[in-house]
């Protein structure tokens, strides 16, 4: 069996999707499994035994399901860590046909990604956003065409060696050979966002546990990446601590079964109860003093985001506006607390698109976005091995989409 696995390894908890080309030519989830971790720290590894422990009851959770073995998986990274490097390369094409070949993109892209990197950084994908052909931009896929010059230009996304390594020697120490790290939002992108939004421009916020991811895509590709040090931890946190909860997994419960990320919209009337820690005993407070704490910090979360998105240089090309995703954006009203701090940009929330079959309804929450979306990045990766009759072909159709998206990123 050809399995694709995706492999989320949060600040709060590890969720493990796999999935499998079926005899429907489809690409299906069969089985996901998650486990809670407290093994990493704004996207580093800070425990590598209990973030190892999370992998591997993750997996186990998902191999049971699916009475299947996991020995692979595309892992997901973020952090501080992560770099971007805007290039430019050229090549001249010599022959009398001036036939751009595949051979010449690969020339190309490798030019694009002669750079001298510290012994400290690794690099993790090569972006083209356009290619250029004597003179012409905005050429999305110049394979076949003429031309002398042809000119590239992109971003080398590149991590932290030693933050990187963590990752793997956690995945491996699980059981598992990572296939290849990938950044995150590539994923998310990938699972949340419509190729009409990546062309005309549109900015992702996955506002995970510790951190959250800002991306850009415009004209079919990744523009822009940044962190902001702020996530759904910090909303708990912000709880536990102004209200003397008596301990943080209550502080967490609290959040999830009555916050709200936008006050005006909670009824005055209403009234929670939760134990207090110095005393043991319940206490209750109106449930609008419980969302005006949290509205302040995700509007802290938000308009740092928003500020990342103005240095990017590209806010005014935010035609399709911000999409909010990852377990973060999962409390309720955070979509309309966007409404207010990005306007006049629309704002939705992101929520995994059904392109695969298998999608239970839990899968498609936005908390799934980024593993969803490393399954979506593997299967555009990973040619179907014993592919039922048509099946190649559908991949091969896969792959030529993934690269208008994408426009070739490794």
């Amino acid at each position: 069996m050809n399995l694709i696995v995706g492999l989320d390894i949060g600040t709060t908890k590890v969720c493990c999707v796999a999935a499998r080309w079926n005899a429907h030519h489809a690409l299906e989830v069969i089985a996901h499994g998650s486990s809670p971790c407290k093994g990493l720290r704004q996207g580093q590894v800070v425990d590598l035994e209990e973030t190892t422990s999370a992998i591997q009851k993750a997996v186990q959770e998902a191999q049971q399901k699916a009475d299947v073995e996991i020995t692979h998986a595309f892992v997901g990274v973020t952090g501080a860590h992560i770099e971007s490097i805007p290039r430019r390369a050229e090549i001249t094409i010599t022959r009398p046909d001036r036939e751009v070949t595949a051979e010449d993109l690969e020339r190309l892209k490798f030019q694009l990604q002669q750079v001298m990197l510290s012994p400290d950084r690794e690099l993790l994908h090569v972006v083209i956003r356009q290619y250029i052909l004597d003179g012409q931009p905005h050429v999305l896929n110049p394979l076949g065409m003429s031309a002398r010059h042809v000119e590239a230009e992109g971003v080398l996304i590149t991590g932290g060696l030693t933050f990187l390594q963590n990752i793997r020697r956690c995945v491996e120490r699980a059981g598992l050979t990572p296939q290849a790290l990938v950044l995150e939002p590539l994923a998310s992108g990938l699972a949340v966002l419509s190729e009409e939004e990546r062309e005309v421009g549109v900015a992702l916020i996955d506002i995970g546990g510790g951190t959250s991811d800002v991306a850009i895509f415009h004209e079919g590709a990744l523009a822009y990446s940044s962190i902001v040090p702020l996530g759904g931890q910090s909303v708990s946190r912000d709880i536990y601590l102004l209200f003397r909860v008596v301990s943080p997994e209550e502080a967490e419960r609290l959040k999830i079964a009555h916050g709200c990320a936008y006050s005006p919209y909670v009824p005055e009337e209403e009234r929670v109860s939760y134990r207090e820690i110095s005393t043991q005993q319940e206490r209750r407070i109106p449930r609008r003093l419980l969302a005006e704490v949290i509205e302040e910090r995700m509007k802290e979360l938000l308009n740092l985001a928003k500020a990342e998105m103005m240095d990017s240089g590209l806010y005014d090309k935010l035609a399709a506006g911000v999409v909010l995703t990852g377990g973060g954006a999962c409390l309720p009203c955070t979509a309309e607390l966007g409404r207010q701090i990005f306007d006049p940009l629309p704002v939705r929330l992101g929520t995994p698109q059904p392109a695969i079959a298998g999608l239970s309804q839990e899968l498609l929450q936005p908390a799934y976005a980024t593993a969803i979306g490393l399954v979506l990045y593997g299967a555009q990766n990973t040619p179907p091995a014993m592919a039922p009759n048509g099946l190649l072909n559908l991949w091969q159709q896969i792959m030529q989409k993934a690269r208008r998206i994408f426009r070739r990123h490794s």
